[in-house]
């Protein structure tokens, strides 16, 4: 019976969350227009498990995650997916034009055109042919290598290291952060930007078609993102979460479908009354879809 470790630790201290259809999985991505049928193979569920170290949570088999060509289709098909995000805007405030900047999986450039549009000194990491040539007309530094291969002539070498929406979609995330603490100085910045999970994207939105596999590899939270400080020499700095108002209508609409039948009809009879009440609770009291962590590394990490 294979042994299956934590992503995170390397360790076996994990325990099944709970069991995914590989049917509805694969009608949810029909609906936006993408065909993953070749990764399940012979599947009927797929498993979410969880690191009870860390609480952080991954799908298995790993080889369900997606290849260049998903990625190629869900461009086509999602044109927003690679646009500029509040999270780019949120960093940008932070930084400073003294502050060398790397971006691991810079996609078409959005953050790197505005680090070069503030004067501060950036470079980015991607894979995507297609992206690497549209970053390179436009002037952006860009090398088309992962954080490995980078990490072997730049050792200690960068202010900052970030990487936006780019976590969740790694299997090995220990060697992954391993990699990008290699590339930062001691005292450098460690940024992650990821979905926010409580438990769920939209709190009990399961099956949220891009936060299935083979989009997503794993499922993060502030939980599991401070549990960081656990593995790896760091020391969190600061936790932002993306305002809820700015997907609330997505998430308005996934909390009435996930509720149960009694909450969800009071819900909709609120939102008939006095809507905008309604939105300024849920707004107070639920986090935004996505959350960002700054770490900080620890000297001698």
């Amino acid at each position: 019976m294979e042994k299956i470790l934590s992503p995170l630790t390397q360790q076996p201290t994990v325990v099944k969350v709970e069991d995914f259809s590989v049917a509805q999985t694969i009608s949810q991505y029909e609906e936006i227009g993408v065909d993953v049928k070749r990764f399940f193979e012979n599947l009927n569920t797929v498993q979410l498990y969880k690191c009870t170290k860390t609480n952080y949570r991954f799908y298995h088999p790993f080889s369900i995650i997606g290849d260049a060509d998903f990625y190629k289709d869900l461009s086509i098909n999602r044109k927003s997916y690679y646009s500029t995000r509040w999270e780019h805007n949120k960093i940008l405030s932070t930084l400073n034009p003294k502050e060398k900047v790397l971006e691991i999986g810079s996609g078409f450039g959005a953050f790197l055109s505005l680090l070069k549009s503030k004067s501060i000194q950036a470079e980015g990491l991607e894979l995507n042919p297609e992206a690497i040539k549209k970053c390179q007309l436009e002037g952006l530094q860009i090398h088309d290598m992962l954080i490995d291969e980078f990490t072997v002539n730049h050792k200690d070498s960068h202010d900052v290291v970030c990487f936006f929406q780019v976590l969740e979609h790694i299997t090995n995330v220990h060697d992954f952060l391993q990699s990008a603490l290699v590339a930062l100085k001691p005292n450098g910045k460690l940024i992650i930007g990821v979905p926010n999970n409580n438990p769920y994207l939209f709190v009990n939105d399961k099956y949220h078609t891009l936060n299935l596999p083979p989009h997503h590899a794993g499922l993060w939270n502030e939980k599991s993102l401070k549990a960081l400080e656990k593995v790896f020499s760091v020391k969190l700095e600061t936790v932002y979460y993306e305002p809820l108002g700015r997907s609330y209508t997505a998430f308005l609409t996934a909390y009435i479908k996930n509720s149960s039948f009694i909450y969800s009809k009071m819900l909709i009879a609120v939102n008939k009354i006095a809507p905008k009440v309604l939105k300024r609770i849920l707004c107070k009291f639920i986090n935004g879809r996505n959350i960002v962590v700054v770490f900080r590394k620890i000297k001698n990490g």
